[in-house]
């Protein structure tokens, strides 16, 4: 179809907005694809024919080199993990999600937390906001009655490629969140899965 030339009148507005539709992989992509390569993971779904193999993995191959080459001309190092979905706010539902904005495997500028309410299983505008908070971990309201603390370790949270990071929630539930946290476990500590005794950023 050329220019517009043959599109009806009135489909005309709405090819000029898919034309403007522009996609890009999400900044935890590559760490992402690429911690799970490292952790020799396998797709949960059926198995290939062997024929198609050796072309999925040339496939793969691309794919995470061009995920690679676009974080790294970004080169600022930051980082954005979306992590969904968990129950985070104690409601019983596995309907909550975490967005870490943080210098890869670093510090942590900001950190989010919300309710998947359309299903995305990600963050976007239609969702519930349940903390926002900045740089440092801190109480947003003052601390109630009935306050629970939920974890969630190890994923990677702040983009460094090994799942060596742990979520720490407190909250009241059935759906308030007064703070949240996330802390690094160190390679060959050997204690119970926990944020005890780790630095919380």
């Amino acid at each position: 179809m050329s220019e517009g030339r043959d599109i009806p009148p009135e489909l005309a507005e709405i090819d000029r907005d898919l034309r403007g539709i522009r996609f890009q992989p999400r900044a935890s992509l590559g760490p992402e694809v690429l911690g799970r390569l490292r952790r020799g993971e396998r797709s949960k779904g059926p198995v290939p024919p062997r024929r198609r193999r050796p072309a999925l993995a040339a496939l793969a191959a691309v794919l995470v080199a061009a995920a690679g080459a676009a974080l790294a001309l970004r080169g600022s190092g930051n980082v954005v993990v979306d992590r969904c979905c968990y129950d985070l706010d104690g409601g019983g539902e596995m309907d909550d999600g975490v967005v870490v904005f943080a210098e890869r495997d670093a510090k942590v500028h900001q950190l989010r937390v919300y309710e998947d309410l359309d299903g995305s299983a990600s963050f976007t505008t239609g969702d519930l906001v349940r903390l926002d908070r900045g740089g440092t971990p801190s109480m947003q309201e003052a601390a109630a009655a009935g306050l629970v603390t939920i974890e969630h370790c190890c994923l990677d949270f702040d983009g460094g490629g090994p799942a060596d990071d742990g979520l720490l929630i407190l909250g009241v539930p059935p759906d308030r969140v007064v703070m949240a946290a996330i802390y690094e476990r160190t390679a060959g500590d050997d204690r119970p899965a926990g944020s005890a005794g780790f630095p919380l950023r």
